[in-house]
């Protein structure tokens, strides 16, 4: 059986170290005197000035931060740091820090030849386990002898200490800092050069006692120029930390710590960080005198870190903190209303199965399947929870929530989306009187049978003892997935809320508003509201005429609607003026028809021109618009023709070959089925053609035509889709039995070119009322545009192939012919 439960949100966990490990205790030993040259450039102006040698023999220093060559100068962002603490980056040696000597002054103890030597005098002498030295050497290795100088006037000797090139050495504490050329100011940067290194000393266990009064370092061999920066120490104790126990105890707000030693009494700090804190810091438990203490006042499933350390009745008094232990607390009851969405939870996978933060995933022992959360098939991006029950058929499978107060006195109710990898999945929802044990689950009613997409189900928690809710896998069959959403568990309001809002009857300026009348019918019908934007009203919403309608039905028509607009509806009941239930969950709808895309427009309908109708058009681009979809139904270019006609139609399309597709609304319900396609290619082309047959017993009017050129797609199929490059275009196709003044008007704009094919003039038959000509390849391509156009048109800089001549008439009008260059 795997369970992950609020009350095992972590194990007691704990760091342990050996009973005769020692933690480290490092501390920077600051040096008061000895150094014998400035190699660090600092400041504002040259080098030369703020440095009086080099590191390497060849005139190059190394260089801080605020080094500037004038006030002007950049600001570097590279070089030693201002502060002069340099944090090691040795690995084994975590928390070491040195203190640089004054960078306005020396700070290398720099040894040129073999046989130099000088002594570095620390500050405050102190007694140590290892000496850590922070050097390097320029131009070349070189190896140092070291001796480490006591209190009481004894010395150990550490021989041929090897140095390395302050270029590419291993074991740096600190590495791309940069120098600078102390004759030229001009500067190196680097992210991995120069570097400075760490040589440990270890003292001697009959040494380690005493401290250290100061070091002498000889240059003993090598061509490279050694320069010695700073000491740091694991400071000596003979007062040893306590070896950490396991936590137990553990509740929402405390924990019981234990700890192994023989020391007089503890100190014990804890804290949210796992910063190990420093030896001045004042403990949250002083002067401990068992080897256990309770750490109270937590924050319920919160993880703490803590530490404790030994006062001994030795020479140095005090130990150093011990390593670091850590616990989780766990979790409190909850209250109600509670939710839970699962997007602040890491997701799981099949072999690490999760659950959010004090919920559980709880299955029988050796059971298939497995639960966690997922990203797939959720109901409210990004995270759903994810059941299956693999090949299992028996047992147990469940998602448990945390314990809530009161939650079985019989005034609680849970909320939640679900949805099953199939139909006619099944999911129980119930109560745990055992919260590990997945034979205590109580079904509440009939097992849900859960359809394939997310559906808002409500159940109300009867009256009982149980704590905990749980959902249960209603199996039924083998890999069966079941995902869960937006669970909220709250009190049963007095007034219920209405369910399942959906939207009909939609036009371009209304829409009805229908919906699932409670269990409990309000005695004062319902209220609507309706927005552009998908934001859910809330109690400071204002309802006036202008977002909402009132209904004493179970439907209401919203009108005075914008068209082509994309429109949210929520419904609540009205018990009283003073109860009113929570929102429903939205309706979304759209007063238009829907909107399609494209990603690239690299593919367009270039051409599109029919025959045979009462008014024929002639459209032509020579390239698409951003986003890939235009309307164009209040432009002139529309088809009329009477019922039963038929309307001959070509294409051609811009760009590569691609597949072509019409539609029009017959019925005008704002939507394209599938059976209003009336035209299609079954291969990739270039140009086509084809006809578009009104059905015989159409009414007369305006009807949307849709036009898609997909260059993924031989048969478009989907006019409201996003397809990764193409166009779309809505045009007008009228039916009529006869035309109007105006469209009269526009027949005899129709205009008539001669010869065709043409060698080099093409002639205009009546020039009358046309304002300019566009001539276009078949690829969409403008080739050549004539303003104010006599009836001949020299086009003998074409070359052979077929054309479309546009004449744009003084009213906004335009008619196109094709005409073919010999």
């Amino acid at each position: 059986m795997i369970v992950n439960l609020f009350s095992r949100a972590v194990s007691a966990i704990a760091l342990f170290s050996a009973s005769v490990m020692m933690a480290q205790n490092f501390q920077p030993m600051p040096v008061s005197s000895g150094y014998t040259a400035d190699v660090i450039a600092n400041g504002i102006g040259s080098s030369s000035v703020s440095t009086t040698n080099d590191v390497d023999g060849v005139s190059y220093a190394f260089v801080a931060r605020d080094f500037q060559l004038t006030s002007t100068s950049p600001a570097l962002t590279y070089g030693l740091p201002i502060n002069g603490i340099i944090n090691s980056a040795v690995a084994g040696t975590p928390g070491l820090s040195y203190v640089l000597g004054n960078l306005s002054g020396n700070n290398s103890l720099r040894l040129a030849a073999t046989n130099d030597s000088g002594t570095l005098t620390f500050t405050t002498p102190k007694p140590a386990f290892t000496l850590y030295m922070l050097s390097t050497s320029g131009s070349g290795t070189s190896a140092v002898n070291v001796t480490v100088n006591f209190t009481d006037g004894s010395s150990q000797v550490f021989s041929n200490i090897g140095l390395a090139d302050w270029y590419g050495g291993s074991n740096f504490a600190i590495q791309g800092i940069g120098r600078i050329k102390r004759t030229t100011d001009a500067l190196e940067s680097s992210t991995t050069d120069p570097r400075l290194y760490q040589n440990a000393l270890v003292i001697d266990a009959a040494n380690q006692a005493k401290p250290i009064q100061s070091v002498m370092v000889t240059k003993a061999s090598g061509s490279g120029y050694p320069n010695i920066f700073a000491f740091s120490a694991d400071v000596y104790s003979d007062c040893a930390p306590p070896a950490l126990q396991a936590v137990s105890g553990i509740t929402a707000n405390s924990a019981l710590v234990s700890w192994t030693g023989s020391a007089a009494s503890y100190d014990v700090y804890h804290s949210t960080s796992n910063t190990t804190p420093a030896n001045s810091v004042t403990p949250t438990y002083p002067g401990v005198t068992g080897t256990s203490t309770t750490i109270g006042g937590l924050n319920s499933n919160t993880t703490y870190y803590y530490w404790v350390r030994s006062n001994c009745n030795t020479a140095t008094s005090q130990s150093v903190w011990s390593f670091a232990g850590t616990f989780k607390t766990a979790c409190s009851t909850f209250t109600v209303p509670y939710t839970e969405n699962f997007d602040t939870t890491s997701t799981g996978s099949i072999s690490n199965t999760n659950a959010p933060s004090c919920w559980a995933y709880l299955e029988s022992a050796s059971f298939a399947g497995y639960g966690y959360v997922t990203t797939t098939n959720n109901y409210s991006a990004p995270n759903a929870y994810y059941m299956t029950n693999s090949s299992a058929t028996t047992g147990s499978q469940m998602l448990v929530a945390p314990p809530a107060i009161n939650l079985s006195d019989g005034t609680k109710r849970v909320r939640f989306y679900a949805r099953g990898g199939g139909s006619n999945y099944t999911l129980l929802v119930g109560t745990l009187s055992n919260p590990t044990d997945p034979n205590s689950f109580t079904p509440i009613g009939s097992p849900i049978a859960l359809t394939t997409t997310h559906t808002q189900y409500t159940v109300n928690i009867p009256a009982g003892t149980d704590l905990q809710l749980a959902f249960k896998h209603g199996l039924g069959g083998s890999s069966r997935s079941i995902y869960i959403d937006n669970i909220t568990v709250q009190n049963i309001p007095s007034c219920l809320e209405p369910t399942a809002p959906t939207s009909s009857n939609v036009t371009m300026n209304s829409a009805t508003i229908g919906w699932t009348a409670p269990a409990s019918v309000p005695a004062n019908g319902y209220e609507v509201y309706y927005s552009t934007t998908n934001t859910a009203p809330d109690a400071t919403t204002v309802l006036n005429a202008s977002n909402s309608v009132t209904s004493t039905t179970i439907s209401a028509p919203l009108n005075l609607l914008s068209a082509d607009t994309n429109y949210y509806a929520w419904v609540r009941s009205v018990c009283s003026a003073s109860d009113k239930s929570i929102w429903s969950e939205a309706t979304a709808f759209r007063t238009g028809y829907c909107l399609p895309s494209s990603g690239s427009q690299n593919s367009w309908l270039s051409d599109f021109s029919s025959t045979g109708g009462l008014v024929d058009m002639a459209y032509s681009s020579g390239s698409s618009v951003a986003g890939g979809y235009q309307n164009l139904t209040a432009s002139s270019n529309k088809i009329i023709n009477a019922p039963g006609s038929s309307t001959s139609v070509s294409f051609t399309a811009g760009g590569p070959t691609c597949g072509i597709g019409v539609w029009v609304d017959w019925n005008n319900n704002l939507t394209f089925e599938a059976s209003e396609r009336m035209f299609v290619t079954n291969t990739y082309i270039t140009s086509t053609s084809g006809s578009i047959t009104v059905p015989a017993g159409t009414p007369l009017g305006t009807y949307r035509m849709r036009v898609v050129t997909d260059y993924n797609s031989t048969a478009p199929s989907n006019p409201c889709t996003a397809i990764s490059r193409g166009e779309f275009i809505d045009f007008t196709f009228e039916v009529a039995t006869s035309l109007s003044t105006s469209e009269t008007h526009l027949k005899k704009k129709e205009v008539n070119v001669y010869p065709n094919p043409f060698k080099d003039v093409l002639y205009i038959a009546d020039i009358k009322d046309v304002k300019s000509v566009t001539v276009t390849d078949v690829a969409g391509r403008v080739v050549k545009t004539i303003d104010n156009p006599t009836t001949e048109l020299q086009l003998g800089e074409l070359n052979a192939g077929l054309y479309l001549v546009t004449m744009n008439f003084k009213d906004g009008s335009k008619s196109t012919v094709k005409a073919i260059k010999k």
